[in-house]
C-alpha cells in the first residue's frame, strides 16, 4: 500500500490541471467525497446534503439485515465498520463545522435503527458503536450552544423506556449523569429516576434479582448526592436497602461520615441478602474486619480474619499471616491446627504448609495427591529434603497415566513428565526400570515403544 509521503510526492509533481481534473472526476463518482470535501473547505451544506448523509447510514446499514431484522455475526462486523468511520469522519465533521443539530438528527436516526434491529453481538461490536455515537453526542455538547443541549436533553431523556437490546442502560444513565447540570434538568431527571424505581417495585419475578430497579435506584442516589440533597438521600435509602448497590452507597456514606457502628450493621445484614455470591460476602467480610479494627474491637476483628481465612478468601494468604500477627508463636501453634482443620476440601492446604515450613506435610499432602501438576508445584520445596520419595511419586502418576493412555499425544505427554525423574539420584536406574516393564506390557503400541525411546 503507497504510504502519506509517496503520496504526497505524487500531488506536488503532478501540474495544477491534471490534479484539479482527476479531483473533480473523482469527485464526480462519489457523492460523499463531495459532502466530505464542502466540510473541509468551509462550503455551506445544503438540505440535499443532509438527505445523502441520511442515504449514507441507509447504504451501510440495510445490506446487511436479513429476514426478521436479523443482523448475523459477519455482517455486524462489516456494519460496525462502516458506521465507525461514518460517525468518526462524516458526522464528526458535522460536529466539527457547527452543524451541530443535523449531526444529532443523523445519530438519532442510527440510534433508533439499531434499538430495533436483532444483532449477533458476538463480536462486541453493538458497544462499539454505542459508544460512538455517545462521543459525537458528547462533542456537540462540548461545542455546541445551550439550545442544542436543551434539545438533546429532550430527546435522550425521551428514550428511558425504548432503549431495546442495544443499547448498554449503564452506558445510557452514565452519560445522563455525567451531562446535563442545570438545575431544572437535574431536577427532572431525578423525578424520572424515582418514577422508575417506583414503577419497577414488585415487577420482578420470583426467584429473580431487581437488576433494572437496582439501576435506576443507583441513578437517583447519585444524581441526589451531585444536588447535594441529603433529605432525600436520607429518605430514600431505609426503603431500598434490599438493592445491594444502595446498601453498598449508605455503607460508604455511614463510613465517610465516620458512622461506623451504622456502616457494621449494615455489613452484617448484607451477608444475609439472597442473591449474592461470595465475592460481596467476601468484601462486607473484609470491611467490617477494618471496622472492627478502627474501634479496636479486638474479639470481633479477629473473628472476621477467621471468617475471611476459613471461607471467603481461600485464594489469598494474606488474611491467614494477618491473623498469625495476631498471636503469639505457642498460641499460634494452636490456632494454626484449628484452622487447617476447619478449611474446606477446596483449599491448597500446601500452601498453608509452604508459608509455615512444614515440609513434611507438604510431602504427605503431593503423596495423597490425585493431581499430576501438584508435583511440580511443590518440588522446589521437596526435592532436596525427600529426593526417593518424590521419585516414588513420579512413579506412582508416570504408572497411572500410562494405564489411561491410548494415543501417541499422550504418550508424548507421559516420556515428558518421566524426564523429570532423570534429575534426582537414581533416577536414570528407575526410568529404566519403567522403560523395561511397559516395553513388555505394552508391546503391541508401536507408536508407545516409539516415545519410550526418547527416554533412552
Amino acid at each position: 500500500m503507497t504510504n502519506l509521503n509517496e503520496i504526497r510526492d505524487i500531488v506536488e509533481n503532478t501540474d495544477h490541471e491534471t490534479l484539479q481534473n482527476f479531483v473533480v472526476n473523482l469527485l464526480s463518482e462519489d457523492e460523499n467525497l463531495v459532502m466530505r470535501l464542502r466540510l473541509l473547505s468551509n462550503n455551506e451544506l445544503t438540505e440535499e446534503d443532509f438527505e445523502q448523509y441520511k442515504k449514507r447510514y441507509q447504504g451501510i446499514v440495510n445490506p446487511n439485515i436479513e429476514t426478521g431484522r436479523f443482523v448475523p455475526y459477519r455482517k455486524a462486523m462489516r456494519m460496525e465498520r462502516g458506521l465507525n468511520d461514518f460517525l468518526t469522519e462524516e458526522v464528526t465533521g458535522l460536529v466539527n463545522n457547527k452543524y451541530f443539530d443535523e449531526a444529532f438528527d443523523i445519530t438519532k436516526l442510527i440510534f433508533l435503527r439499531l434499538n430495533k434491529l436483532n444483532i449477533d453481538d458476538s463480536g462486541g461490536v453493538v458497544h462499539d458503536i454505542m459508544r460512538e455515537i455517545f462521543r459525537v453526542w458528547q462533542a456537540i455538547l462540548n461545542q455546541g450552544p445551550k439550545i442544542i443541549a436543551t434539545t438533546m436533553f429532550r430527546w435522550i431523556i425521551s428514550r428511558r423506556d425504548q432503549l431495546g437490546d442495544t443499547t448498554d442502560p449503564d452506558q445510557y444513565l452514565e452519560f445522563l449523569l455525567d451531562n446535563f447540570r442545570e438545575p431544572n434538568q437535574m431536577e427532572r431527571k431525578l423525578q424520572i429516576a424515582g418514577q422508575q424505581v417506583e414503577e419497577l417495585e414488585d415487577k420482578t419475578p420470583p426467584g429473580s434479582y431487581p437488576v433494572e430497579e437496582e439501576r435506576w435506584a443507583k441513578f437517583y442516589l447519585e444524581l441526589a448526592d451531585q444536588m447535594d440533597d441529603e433529605e432525600k438521600i436520607e429518605q430514600f435509602i431505609p426503603s431500598h436497602l434490599y438493592l445491594i448497590e444502595i446498601r453498598n452507597f449508605a455503607i460508604e456514606r455511614h463510613i465517610s461520615k465516620g458512622e461506623y457502628d451504622k456502616a457494621v450493621e449494615l455489613l452484617k445484614e448484607g451477608r444475609a441478602i439472597e442473591f449474592k455470591g461470595p465475592d460481596l460476602n467476601r468484601q462486607y467480610t473484609i470491611q467490617l474486619k477494618e471496622l472492627y479494627k478502627i474501634k479496636k474491637n479486638r474479639e470481633a476483628y479477629i473473628k472476621e480474619l477467621w471468617l475471611l481465612t476459613t471461607k471467603y478468601e481461600l485464594q489469598s494468604l494474606e488474611p491467614f499471616n494477618e491473623l498469625k500477627a495476631q498471636y503469639s508463636h505457642e498460641e499460634w501453634a494452636e490456632v494454626r491446627e484449628e484452622i487447617f482443620q476447619t478449611l474446606p476440601e477446596n483449599a491448597r492446604l500446601a500452601d498453608y504448609y509452604r508459608n509455615e515450613g512444614l515440609e513434611e506435610r507438604i510431602l504427605e499432602y503431593v503423596q495423597n495427591s490425585t493431581y499430576s501438576g501438584d508435583i511440580f508445584t511443590y518440588e522446589a520445596d521437596l526435592k532436596d529434603k525427600y529426593p526417593d520419595e518424590m521419585l516414588d511419586i513420579y512413579e506412582k502418576f508416570a504408572r497411572g497415566r500410562m494405564k489411561m493412555a491410548n494415543e501417541r499425544r499422550l504418550y508424548r505427554e507421559i516420556v515428558e513428565f518421566t524426564k523429570g525423574m532423570l534429575d534426582y539420584p537414581g533416577g536414570r536406574a528407575r526410568v529404566d526400570q519403567l522403560i523395561e516393564e511397559w516395553t513388555v506390557e505394552y508391546k503391541h503400541r508401536p507408536a508407545m515403544i516409539e516415545e519410550l525411546e526418547k527416554l533412552k
